[in-house]
């Protein structure tokens, strides 16, 4: 049976070069999927682009820790700036211990479906920035409005492993195991079967590319990658800078495509994205 393989990268419209050198990974590389970050100063450019690449599957990056509301003036979750904290133990701290800032993390991630929506995007699924969409209270409210707003994928990051270098964090063991639970939990939503990237974040070289290639599991994968240029970036507002041109520069690697497009052609794999699940 042929595999099919959805390559998504985060972070789309964190910045303009973060958006473009994602939509240079799917013009001149392997990239087939996106999510897009509406709290970010490079959304609406990035939502025109889409549309003007209808092979790119773009879903949302629902976000609570970076960039500013799209619902108005939060209190529980926001800083006195209305901005939202960079720290993810922060957030789940405050939602942990108050229904309002629970509630206001809905109301938030309601608007941010909704402002896509009312551009004229048909989102492909959600997932979200640093991942919390799996911290079991935000799971529930994830899973119910994609239901609600009939969004039918969502990512579970449960992580394969991969024999190479690269080890998983005992953060990221923890989120796997949240990932497990997630999926169970949120049917009828479609997810793929299996998930890699966590532990090659800011790592993805062709080398590991043409590892995973080499291993690839039975079933529908996704790929999760973080290409991008790094003219505008910060170290303030991103751990990922230079690391992103890095995983851009792997995604159109002259070897990885001819192994993307040889597996094709012995119809052994197959480029979608979630809207094709």
């Amino acid at each position: 049976m042929i595999k099919r393989l959805i390559i998504n990268a985060d972070d789309f419209g964190f910045s303009r070069s973060v958006t473009d050198g994602i939509l240079h990974a799917h013009q001149s590389g392997i990239l087939t999927s996106a999510t897009l970050m509406a709290t970010m100063p490079d959304c609406d450019r990035a939502m025109d682009l889409a549309q003007s690449n209808p092979n790119l599957g773009v879903g949302i990056h629902l976000c609570l820790t970076q960039g500013t509301p799209r619902s108005g003036i939060l209190h529980s979750i926001t800083n006195v700036n209305n901005e939202f904290p960079p720290k993810v133990p922060q957030l789940l701290q405050r939602i942990s211990f108050s229904r309002k800032a629970l509630g206001e993390a809905r109301t938030e991630w309601a608007a941010q479906i909704e402002y896509v929506l009312n551009r004229g995007m048909r989102p492909t699924h959600l997932d979200s920035h640093k991942h919390i969409h799996h911290w079991p209270p935000l799971a529930h409210i994830a899973a119910d409005l994609a239901k609600e707003y009939r969004i039918a994928s969502i990512r579970c990051a449960d992580e394969i492993t991969i024999r190479s270098a690269l080890k998983l964090s005992a953060g990221y063991r923890a989120l796997r195991y949240l990932a497990r639970k997630l999926k169970t939990r949120c049917a009828p939503l479609r997810s793929t079967d299996w998930f890699f990237g966590l532990a090659a974040t800011g790592k993805f070289s062709p080398d590991v590319w043409l590892r995973l290639l080499e291993q690839l599991p039975d079933g529908t994968g996704e790929v999760m990658v973080h290409p991008g240029y790094a003219d505008d970036l910060s170290l303030g507002s991103t751990r990922l800078t230079a690391q992103r041109r890095m995983e851009l520069d792997g995604l159109c690697d002259s070897k990885v495509i001819t192994a993307i497009q040889t597996m094709a052609a012995d119809n052994k794999v197959k480029r979608i994205h979630f809207g094709q699940l």
